[in-house]
């Protein structure tokens, strides 16, 4: 029982700092990113962020079925060699995960990747200018679920276990 409250502790924290990462980077970066305008719903002074509830399985059991063991293996690695593993294994993810939502949904959530002259692929599952950006997100990951790690005896100690 333990472990499970450990797992469900770092599922729920890995989820919801993916998601708001996600969110800051759609208020600006994204179209950055782009290289071009995405429509919007409502101007963009009201610092919409776009989310898509498809992305809870890759953060929460993403990170940490494969961020946290990967990490593991990687982490006596010298930082550049680091940041080039988790650029390229992050984005490898996303255009899994883009694929795989693709084929079984029909879609997937962040399909305005096609309309950047720096996608990868013809669909756009993932963009080259987002390639660096997950390198510095991995090696932000690191710290972020190292102390996921620390913490989650403490939660279950919370809990009486």
């Amino acid at each position: 029982m333990e472990d499970l409250i450990a797992f469900a502790f770092r599922f729920v924290a890995y989820m919801a700092f993916g998601l708001c990462m996600e969110m800051l980077v759609a208020i600006d970066g994204i179209e950055r990113l782009i290289g071009t305008k995405i429509p919007r719903r409502v101007p963009r002074r009201y610092l919409e962020g776009f989310v898509s509830a498809y992305m809870i399985p890759l953060h929460g059991l993403g990170i940490l079925f494969l961020f946290e063991p990967g990490a593991i293996l990687i982490a006596p690695m010298p930082l550049p060699l680091r940041f080039v593993v988790y650029a390229a294994g992050i984005t490898a993810c996303e255009i899994g995960w883009g694929f795989l939502l693709d084929k079984t949904l029909g879609f997937f959530p962040w399909d305005y990747y096609s309309l950047s002259k720096w996608r990868i692929g013809k669909r756009g599952y993932s963009l080259w200018t987002l390639v660096p950006m997950w390198g510095i997100a991995g090696l932000m990951l690191e710290r972020y679920s190292s102390l996921m790690q620390h913490l989650s005896p403490h939660v279950v100690s919370y809990y009486g276990f």
